[in-house]
């Protein structure tokens, strides 16, 4: 379907729509805790606030949001977003998804060596878990996770809000307004450890970012291509580099990498900024994301 034949939504219809149903999609996080909690004896506080993580926790929550959240996200686009999945580029397309996930695993690994040879990152075997059986299980609730979260997250900030935006503004102000709400969205839910240097870090790297998204999807004309680099690059940062996400700590990575967190180049300190959004991945997602503009 053409553009022609698609009306135009106001943009702050679509801001607070596509918002509300991020937060609808996210309901699928209760559920998960619930069960966590449940199994591990922990309060809900303790799982939702992620004081309390290991292999049982964090199994239950990535089961549940593949299992809930996946479907809840169709159900924002077929019943409550109400556009043709052709126009937001969501006609499945195996060897795409497969090509984003491939690109998305390796990556931030390369980021990391990047960062060693600076002298800002040292790599360790892992030092977590013994118990091959407990790491497994950790490694698939992770994977179950950077699956939901690739696939809701491009959905919304570019399927929806920057697709959206493109259709009223064309694509490159669509990109740097797209890629300010997927920074503010994740500012939200760091609130209480920024620093205003953190935040505008984050901002930066968020456009960035969505640049590269941004580019992956008019190039293939799919979101299944920036859907498989998505999930994979939060897998590889969190189930094989062993680095933090968001902020937040793990200990299932196959690997230890040590970032200098006093240095520029590693973004600061990991508890507010970390690999993500170095300066070393901010060219990276520029160079990536121009390659795909330019071929």
């Amino acid at each position: 379907m053409s553009d022609l034949e698609i009306a135009v939504r106001q943009p702050w219809v679509v801001l607070l729509w596509s918002f509300g149903l991020f937060l609808f999609i996210h309901l699928h996080q209760y559920l998960g805790g619930i069960l966590a909690a449940r199994r591990s004896g922990q309060t809900l506080d303790a799982i939702m606030s992620g004081r309390h993580q290991d292999h049982t926790t964090v199994l239950a929550k990535g089961l549940t949001t593949f299992v809930v959240g996946i479907p809840l996200t169709w159900i924002a686009v077929l019943l409550l977003w109400r556009r043709p999945i052709d126009w937001m580029g969501l006609r499945f397309d195996g060897g795409l998804l497969f090509a984003g996930l491939g690109l998305g695993l390796v990556l931030p690994v390369l980021v990391a060596l990047v960062l060693k040879l600076l002298g800002k990152a040292s790599i360790w075997k892992s030092l977590g878990m013994s118990n091959r059986r407990e790491r497994v299980a950790m490694l698939l609730g992770i994977g179950c996770m950077a699956l939901f979260t690739g696939f809701a997250e491009e959905v919304v900030f570019r399927g929806m809000a920057t697709r959206e935006f493109a259709h009223t503004w064309g694509w490159p102000l669509a990109t740097l307004v797209g890629g300010a709400y997927f920074g503010l969205v994740h500012l939200i839910s760091r609130i209480k450890t920024l620093t205003v240097r953190s935040a505008l870090t984050i901002m930066v790297a968020s456009v960035a970012v969505s640049f590269l998204f941004v580019a992956m999807y008019t190039h293939s004309g799919s979101l299944w291509l920036p859907i498989g680099f998505h999930a994979a690059w939060n897998f590889s940062l969190v189930g094989i580099l062993g680095l933090p996400l968001n902020g937040k700590t793990t200990t299932a990575g196959l690997l230890e990498i040590r970032l200098d967190d006093s240095s520029w180049w590693t973004g600061g300190p990991a508890g507010n900024a970390g690999l993500e959004v170095s300066p070393v991945a901010i060219a990276a997602y520029l160079v990536v994301g121009l390659l795909f503009i330019a071929f």
